[in-house]
């Protein structure tokens, strides 16, 4: 008679718990590492919201740190739930998650087109420099709120684009001639950057929209 002895693949134990962290004004950050019991490779997978961060190869006992960017952030929306989760699969295929919680707080609201999506992209890039634009915000500014800042860019596909201060354009609704004339990308492109201040406001700020037009 043979005997034998089997041992049953397991997944690879992520540190520490799944926890709520709080609430915060700036992304939280998490820190975690993984051991395979069988001394199996793994890989890590990061997730907010269910949108993959990244995804990369694992260093048994390494600690890591989920890195929210700021585009990212400034799109969740305040006052609900978000979640960063954390999945770490070895190479059987067997994997395992940590999952973390948190709030977004704000006293500013923060807004920029997102290009990552292809009709902002499409849309708002361009052959020929633009040289104006006019921008309307659809927003509900209770008392004690402002608008903090509004900024434009026409060259936004560059390494390093040129933001300009169109506050005062917007709060008077006149649009703004572009100062920068020069790019260093394929084509230009317009963005623009909006802040709103709470303030002293009691009731929530909201900005449902934008509008405007360019030339």
């Amino acid at each position: 008679m043979r005997k034998f002895r089997i041992i049953w693949n397991r997944p690879p134990v992520i540190d520490g718990e799944n926890k709520d962290l709080g609430s915060f004004m700036q992304p939280p950050t998490v820190k975690y590492s993984a051991t395979d019991p069988e001394g199996n490779n793994f890989t890590f997978s990061e997730y907010l919201n269910g949108k993959q961060i990244r995804s990369f190869q694992g260093v048994a006992g390494q600690q890591y740190t989920v890195e929210i960017s700021h585009d990212a952030w400034i799109r969740l929306d305040l006052d609900v739930q978000h979640q960063i989760k954390i999945v770490a699969t070895d190479s059987a295929g067997i994997s395992s998650e940590r999952i973390f919680t948190f709030t977004r707080k704000e006293t500013h609201i923060e807004f920029m087109l997102e290009y990552g999506n292809p009709d902002i992209k499409a849309d708002f890039t361009l052959d020929g420099m633009p040289l104006r634009v006019l921008v309307t915000l659809e927003r509900y500014l209770p008392e004690g709120s402002s608008i903090e800042s509004v900024k434009v860019c026409n060259n936004y596909l560059d390494a390093v684009p040129t933001w300009e201060d169109c506050t005062g354009a917007v709060k008077g609704n006149r649009g703004y001639l572009f100062t920068n004339k020069t790019k260093t990308a394929a084509n230009w492109a317009i963005n623009l950057w909006v802040i709103l201040a709470k303030g002293t406001a009691t009731e929530r700020v909201r900005m449902s929209g934008y509008g405007g037009a360019f030339d």
